[in-house]
């Protein structure tokens, strides 16, 4: 698609608490008008949790989009800009990319999905894109997710995580091949070696710690339509990571 330089954008702001995870479980409860907003705890700070929205077209209103993100305040601020702004980047990119990709004989729209997830020692956000073009045979889809270590605002890469990134890597690989033909019911156990189970950082770069592992979540068409997850056990990553990384473990 031809560059467009110009956008019209307008911002929304709104409170929503369905999104806001604990350790990857428990949603809070539906805000009400009276109720104080939602809110998440992680390394001994307790932050407001606020679901904001832009939206924008293209000049010839044949692309339309709106980025939904969750973004904290409170706690540290540190890690409350850290993690806002990561976030922002994030959803921005997918559209970015969905931007290039779309083609100039029909309309589209492109939609953000977010959850937030509070652990012991880190905030994390899933952000789920999703591209709709008419025509085409169906949406395609995009994923993302931020980390932001809550102890020092520092975003927690693959590099950060692992003592060794490529035997990082290659674990993730091995595990990879034995966990999502189960979790998928595609292909045989353990799955041959496939550009999407490489051990290369492109094809897990986006992970969210839980305190059952380490959740990965794979990209459209990394192995077919559709966005799998995994979970890697924190027991199969013993002796890669770095001794600070074993906080992600806690709730």
């Amino acid at each position: 698609m031809r560059h467009m330089r110009k956008r019209i954008t307008t911002v929304i702001a709104v409170v929503s608490a369905a999104s806001v995870l604990f350790s990857g479980a428990a949603a809070a409860q539906p805000v009400t008008p009276d109720a104080p907003p939602p809110s998440g705890f992680s390394n001994g700070q307790t932050y407001t949790v606020t679901q904001t929205g832009s939206g924008g077209a293209t000049p010839d209103g044949t692309g339309r989009w709106t980025l939904t993100v969750d973004t904290i305040a409170g706690g540290d601020p540190a890690v409350a800009n850290a993690f806002n702004q990561a976030s922002n980047n994030s959803a921005q990119g997918q559209l970015d990319e969905a931007r290039d990709g779309a083609t100039t004989d029909g309309t589209w729209t492109f939609d953000t999905n977010p959850q937030i997830f509070f652990g012991g020692s880190s905030v994390s956000q899933l952000i789920s894109g999703l591209f709709n073009a008419v025509p085409s045979a169906h949406p395609v889809n995009y994923v993302s997710t931020v980390v932001i270590d809550s102890r020092d605002a520092a975003p927690i890469t693959l590099g950060r995580l692992f003592v060794d990134e490529q035997a990082g890597l290659n674990r993730l690989s091995e595990q990879t091949k034995l966990l999502l033909p189960a979790q998928t019911g595609v292909g045989p156990t353990p799955m041959e070696d496939e550009p999407g189970n490489a051990p290369v950082e492109a094809n897990f770069a986006n992970w969210i710690p839980t305190p059952a592992g380490m959740e990965i979540h794979f990209n459209d068409y990394q192995f077919f339509h559709g966005t799998p997850v995994v979970t890697v056990p924190w027991q199969a990553l013993d002796g890669l990571l770095r001794p600070e990384m074993y906080a992600l473990r806690l709730p």
